[in-house]
This record gives structure tokens, C-alpha cells and sequence, in this order.
């Protein structure tokens, strides 16, 4: 992916992006030596153990291992591919990305495919506008308003229909001088095995979605009357993943609101922000995924479960709440009343009994508690011993003690049992818990020695002082010229490190820019690793004292390791010839 534009030009806007400025317009920074330190966005911890160096223009946290420079950040901050997060700090930089040609290479015409399908999609939007507003839409208009949206609301939704017809479509599609093969590559069209190509939406109303840059990337379509699926949904394409893409996030991340209402349909959101409530979401016609967890988790930390009442939407809070639950939320879950979705609530009560709904959210706890309740009929003795074993292994799992006893106490009341006796449940499963950790771990440890102390920490500290070595060639490219010489690649004893100079090596002798950012573009997928090799290394005074210092003691610790390992493997001869080597090496 890194080759899709020149190295210099990503150097160019690498380097014309700060990212010291850059990370803490995420992230709350401090000052801390030479650097910046803060608590990772892409984990859960309390300790910081995210640091930033502006000198570098890496970031790296020593507690996940995510890294790189201010591309990588933006890939995982903004869930976006290397090509949209190049392009989103060229804008921000101000700096123009060039038109390649068709002499480039297949990525050039990857861009031009791409650009052609969103804008495709907006005029395929506009389409579906004109088509709800004519008379051929009136079915749809009618079926929009009935269910309570004004005509500001529509408008602002971007809704539509498409037409009772096979191609019409396709016709205005061509008509804008859209090539056939790209239509069907954006979802809007179908090709069937005699190489038809007919439109995928058909008497259906039709509901954009748009990513949070504005772009339309896809659409929903919900029919009107006869057969056929009630709801049909754009394909993946180059520019929709809807695994990793929240309906009215666009909208949702403009609100006044400090949380976020997860829902699960397009209307439930459209009839909450019709009520004022402009923070509702919802999936892309698909379950919940990790993905959009943590996109809805970045945008906000309170989150608000609403889903349908029936059987089907109580499963779906359930995966939710897992999924939100190491992503450090406060989730709370709605109950719907008469089971109802939330679209229909709103319309039947207003908008004053659903922030009623808001302020009486369940916690997700309690909302569990009341689940497993529901599935027993506590009247019955077998039934209430099963129901104590269940939620007793959830009560086993929360770590506070105080909202443990809390909720012993409203299971005891709830349903009429000794929080003696559910204290005494959990207890017995937390011993069991612990012993089984505990058979587990001498399993894994059973016959495995423990290096020595002594050799572990040699290995420390030559790791850290091949990292410093490393972070002193790669200062500047004098620095490299200078002290080359006294440095070869048999001299590093970890391998990524050997590979790094290897490639820093040829980068030096090709003559192109030459850096530690421009190092990084050759480590796509490891640049967590990259990150943490020149992490590790304070400000550097004096390249050439700095280096001969490295050099001195990589070639000490490889000989204390060397002799560490022969030592424990009883190696007499091999240890006499290490330990006369190290007499040479100290006289």
C-alpha cells in the first residue's frame, strides 16, 4: 500500500504533519524528557505507557505494541486504509496529491475507481431524490410521512425511492458517462449469468449511508409491496465495509450529546433525531461487529443500548455488551416497553418518555441479572439452584466489591433468596476459578527452566543498545556516512534489527531520502515493532561517542549471553574460549 504514491511525496507530508500536534488532538499528552507521554487510545490501562517523539515522528505503546508514524496513527484513530489516510493528511497539510497517469500502475487506476464510486453514489443519491419527490414516488413519500418524518427530515437524510423499473438507473447512470463494468463493481447494478446488467433496487424506499467524511458509500433499501426481502443492502465494495461502518455517524459525531444511542434500524435513527436525540446509530444491516464497537467507543465512552424488545433484539444487546465490555464504557441498556422498537415508542409517546427511558437505563449488570431472571421460574427448587449457579458466575466476574454486594442484595430481594447462600455460590466459584488457573499454569510451566537472572539482563541491555545504535545511524545521513564503517550487519544479533540496517544500508546507497520515517514505509504490518526499536533511545548528543559507547557494549553483552547459555548447558570448552575473548575484549 505504501507504494501507491512516491516515497518522497509520503515523507513530504509525513514529516509536513506534526505529530506531537497531531496525537494530542486525540490523546492528552505530557511532556516527558525528550519526549510525550500519554494513555494509549487503542488499549484500556490506567498506567500511560503510549509515547510520542516529535524528534522521530513515531509513536509506539510499550503496553499493546500498536505504533508508527502520524499515517499508522491515523489509520487505527480514524478506521481508514493507508491510501484515505495518506489523502487525510495531504488535506490537513495542504499539500496536493498528483494526478499519476495511467503510466503509474494499477493503484492509480484503484484511486480513479474509487472516486468514480463515491461520486457515482451521490448521483445515484440524487437520483433516488428526484424519483421520491415525482409522482412515481408517491408510494414512498407516502409510506416516509405516514410513519411521522417531516419533509425537513427527509431532506436532511438524503431519502429517496427507487423506481418500479428495471433500469432506469442504469440508464442515468450511462446517461452521466459511468461505464457499465464500474456500476456493477459499486453494487448499484446487477450483471446475471446472460450478462444482463438491471438495477438492484426496484419499488423500494431508499436510505443513503454516508461515512463520516460525507461521502455516500452505500444504501439500504426497504421494500414497498410484494415479494422479495424486506430490506436489501449494498454489497462490500472498495469504498463500503459495512462491518466497520455506523449509519448517522456522520450526524451522530456533530451532537451536543455526550453519548451515543445504538439502535438497530434506520428508521429507529431517523425518527430519534426527528425527537431531538442526535446522537442515535445504528449498525449496516448486520449484527454489531468489533469493529463498529470501536468506532462508536472512540466517538463517545457513554453508550445507550437500544434495541427491539422482542427475542432477537434482547440477543443483540447481549453481543453488544460483550463487545463494548473491554473497550472501558459505560453501557446501559433501554428497556422498550409492550415491545416496541424505538421508532414506534417515539412516535406513539414523544420525545419527553423516551428521555425518561435514558435516565431509567439499566446498567449492564443489572440488565444480565434480569435476563438470566427471566428464564426461571424461581417458584420451582431446581429451577432457583440453577438460576443462583448462573448468576452467580456473573456476579464472580465484576471486580468491585461494593457493586457485588449491591446486587447480591437486589437478586436476594428479587428473588427471595439468602445472600448468604449466593455469597457462598460465588465464593466456591472463584476458588474453583483460581485452582483451575493455577493446574493451568504449572501446565505450561512444567519442565521449562527460567533463564538466569544475569543472562536476562544481558539480553536487556543489548537489545536496548542494538535500539540505540540503530536510532544513532539513522540521526542523519552524515551520521550514517560517518560511522558505517565500524558497523556491519553480523554485528546486530536479533534479526528485525539486522534487517533494519540492511535496508537502511540500501537506502543510504541508493541515494534516496533517508531517514527513520522514510525507513518505516518499508515495514507495512510491523510498524509496532519498527516503533518500539527507536522508542527506546534518549535524545542523542554526540553521534560518534554515542555509537563507539553502543558498539562497546553490544559486543560485551553478546559475549555475557553467549557465556550465560554455555554455562547452563555445561559447555566446558566453549565456555573457556568466551570467557578468553572477554578477558581480550575488557584488557
Amino acid at each position: 500500500m505504501a507504494n501507491f504514491y512516491p516515497d518522497e511525496l509520503i515523507s513530504e507530508i509525513v514529516n509536513a504533519n506534526d505529530i506531537v500536534s497531531l496525537v494530542s488532538s486525540y490523546v492528552s499528552l505530557k511532556k516527558s524528557g525528550s519526549g510525550y507521554m500519554g494513555c494509549c487510545p487503542f488499549h484500556r490501562e490506567k498506567t500511560p505507557s503510549f509515547h510520542v517523539s516529535g524528534d522521530k515522528q513515531l509513536y509506539h505503546c510499550f503496553g499493546c505494541g500498536a505504533g508508527g508514524s502520524v499515517i499508522q496513527f491515523v489509520m487505527a484513530a480514524e478506521n481508514l486504509d493507508f491510501p484515505d489516510a495518506v489523502k487525510l493528511l495531504a488535506e490537513r497539510a495542504g499539500i496536493s496529491l498528483p494526478e499519476m497517469g495511467h503510466s503509474k500502475d494499477e493503484a492509480d487506476e484503484f484511486y480513479k475507481r474509487k472516486r468514480r464510486i463515491y461520486e457515482m453514489n451521490r448521483d445515484a443519491a440524487r437520483f433516488f431524490r428526484e424519483v421520491l419527490l415525482a409522482p412515481e414516488g408517491k408510494k414512498a413519500l407516502d409510506y416516509l410521512t405516514g410513519r411521522g418524518l417531516s419533509m425537513k427530515t427527509i431532506t436532511s437524510f438524503g431519502l429517496g425511492a427507487s423506481p418500479d423499473s428495471w433500469d432506469s438507473l442504469l440508464k442515468r447512470l450511462l446517461s452521466l458517462g459511468y461505464e457499465r463494468d464500474l456500476i456493477v463493481e459499486s453494487g448499484l447494478c446487477i450483471r446475471n449469468e446472460k450478462n444482463h446488467v438491471y438495477d438492484r433496487y426496484r419499488n423500494r424506499v431508499m436510505y443513503p449511508i454516508i461515512d463520516t467524511r460525507g461521502n455516500v458509500v452505500g444504501f439500504g433499501g426497504r421494500k414497498l409491496e410484494g415479494d422479495g426481502a424486506k430490506y436489501i443492502n449494498s454489497p462490500e465494495s472498495i469504498v463500503y465495509n459495512k462491518s466497520k461502518t455506523l449509519y448517522a455517524l456522520n450526524f451522530a459525531k456533530k451532537s451536543t450529546h455526550n453519548y451515543l444511542i445504538l439502535t438497530e434500524g434506520y428508521m429507529d435513527v431517523i425518527s430519534l433525531h426527528q425527537a431531538g436525540f442526535t446522537s442515535a446509530i445504528a449498525g449496516c444491516g448486520t449484527a454489531l461487529t468489533q469493529d463498529q464497537a470501536r468506532l462508536a467507543a472512540k466517538h463517545s465512552k457513554n453508550i445507550y443500548l437500544c434495541y427491539d424488545s422482542d427475542e432477537a433484539g434482547q440477543k443483540a444487546a447481549k453481543k453488544a455488551i460483550e463487545l463494548f465490555s473491554p473497550l472501558e464504557c459505560n453501557v446501559r441498556v433501554l428497556k422498550v416497553p409492550d415491545g416496541k422498537d424505538p421508532d414506534e415508542f417515539i412516535r406513539k409517546h414523544g420525545s419527553v418518555a423516551f428521555e425518561n427511558l435514558l435516565t431509567s437505563a439499566r446498567a449492564t449488570t443489572r440488565y444480565e441479572i434480569d435476563s438470566i431472571m427471566a428464564k426461571y421460574d424461581l417458584d420451582d427448587i431446581a429451577q432457583k439452584v440453577e438460576f443462583s449457579r448462573e448468576v452467580a458466575l456473573l456476579l464472580a466476574k465484576l471486580k468491585s466489591a461494593v457493586e457485588q454486594d449491591e446486587y447480591i442484595k437486589y437478586i436476594s430481594l428479587k428473588a427471595n433468596m439468602s445472600s448468604d447462600a449466593l455469597l457462598s455460590e460465588i465464593k466456591k466459584l472463584r476458588r474453583r476459578t483460581l485452582k483451575n488457573e493455577e493446574t493451568s499454569l504449572m501446565k505450561r510451566t512444567s519442565g521449562v527452566q527460567t533463564a538466569p537472572t544475569a543472562a536476562k539482563k544481558s539480553q536487556q541491555r543489548l537489545k536496548k543498545a542494538e535500539c540505540g545504535l540503530l536510532a544513532t545511524l539513522l540521526s542523519e545521513r552524515t551520521a550514517f556516512e560517518k560511522l558505517s564503517g565500524n558497523v556491519s550487519e553480523d554485528l546486530f544479533t536479533y534479526e528485525f534489527h539486522r534487517e533494519i540496517y540492511r535496508k537502511a544500508s540500501e537506502m543510504y546507497e541508493s541515494g534516496s531520502a533517508f531517514g527513520i520515517t522514510e525507513l518505516s514505509h518499508l515495514f507495512v504490518g510491523r510498524e509496532g515493532e519498527f516503533s518500539e526499536v527507536f522508542l527506546q533511545t534518549a535524545e542523542i548528543a554526540d553521534v560518534k561517542t554515542a555509537a563507539a559507547d553502543y558498539i562497546k557494549v553490544i559486543k560485551e553483552e553478546t559475549l555475557n549471553v553467549q557465556i550465560a547459555e554455555a554455562t547452563a548447558s555445561g559447555n566446558v570448552n566453549l565456555l573457556s574460549e568466551l570467557l578468553k575473548k572477554q578477558k581480550s575484549l575488557k584488557g
